[in-house]
């Protein structure tokens, strides 16, 4: 069944503290905290009515609110970013900001690269009912890459629903000739309201524990996920020398990868 053209709302989770690299969201790219760097790149989506920034520190707020955008302070105790999202929109609706029909785009506060495209892409999918939750995914451009643990994988069925999401090569004997090729997946998600809500109540379930992937609650308990797939290549930064290599790849190219 095709519903009407959805309305969504983009929801960046950001907090503070980083390990691998202090005050991540604050870090300057190229004259702009990271944090609005994200901002300006997801603004560009034509299907997003709204965006926020959900965070646990008034700085990161602050900044924000000093590049033009809005900004919503968010419980400093959250597990994961799905839970602060989930909090935000949460506020948001009581506030009557956003609607409980919304959808919710869950967007990475550290992918400065990301593709506007591919969160339209990921908005349409929900023009289709039976569409609870959906996420991005690219071919690899380098397939050495397919052996790297921090580029997850995911393999889909025929009418492009996630089978699973893994750090190890899947699926067994891809590299043979004909066989079913993972995609790279792109960490950027979106939900139905009531399908963010249950995910949030859920408790980690064991393979998202031994993955160390979110995602992998959602199909632990029978809710699919479907993957829109592009050219929609991201570079996350985590590190000191992801952002080194950001700052270069941004000067050298505008935001684009």
């Amino acid at each position: 069944m095709t519903l009407r053209r959805p309305i969504a709302v983009g929801i960046i989770p950001a907090r503070l503290d980083s390990t691998r690299l202090p005050e991540k969201p604050l870090q300057d790219l190229c004259g702009a905290p990271l944090i609005v760097r994200v901002l300006e790149r997801t603004r560009r989506s034509t299907a997003l009515r709204d965006v926020w920034v959900a965070t646990d520190h008034q700085r990161i707020a602050d900044a924000v609110l000093a590049a033009g955008g809005n900004a919503i302070l968010t419980s400093p105790g959250h597990p994961s970013g799905l839970d602060r999202v989930a909090e935000a929109a949460r506020i948001l609706v009581g506030r009557e900001t956003i609607h409980s029909e919304d959808v919710i785009v869950n967007i990475q506060g550290d992918e400065p690269f990301l593709d506007p495209r591919g969160l339209d892409h990921l908005v349409r999918l929900f023009e289709r009912s039976e569409v609870r939750m959906a996420t991005l995914a690219a071919r690899f451009r380098d397939p050495d890459e397919v052996r790297e643990p921090s580029r997850v994988k995911v393999v889909t069925d025929r009418g492009g629903r996630a089978l699973y999401f893994s750090r190890s090569p899947i699926p067994y004997g891809a590299e043979e000739e004909g066989a079913a090729a993972a995609l790279l997946h792109v960490g950027v998600y979106a939900y139905r309201r009531g399908t963010l809500e249950e995910l949030a109540r859920l408790s980690p379930a064991p393979l998202e524990r031994a993955e160390r992937l979110e995602q992998l609650r959602a199909l632990w308990n029978g809710i699919p996920i479907h993957v829109a797939v592009g050219d929609y290549h991201s570079i996350s930064v985590d590190t000191p020398e992801d952002l080194a290599r950001a700052r270069t790849l941004w000067a050298e190219g505008g935001s684009t990868i």
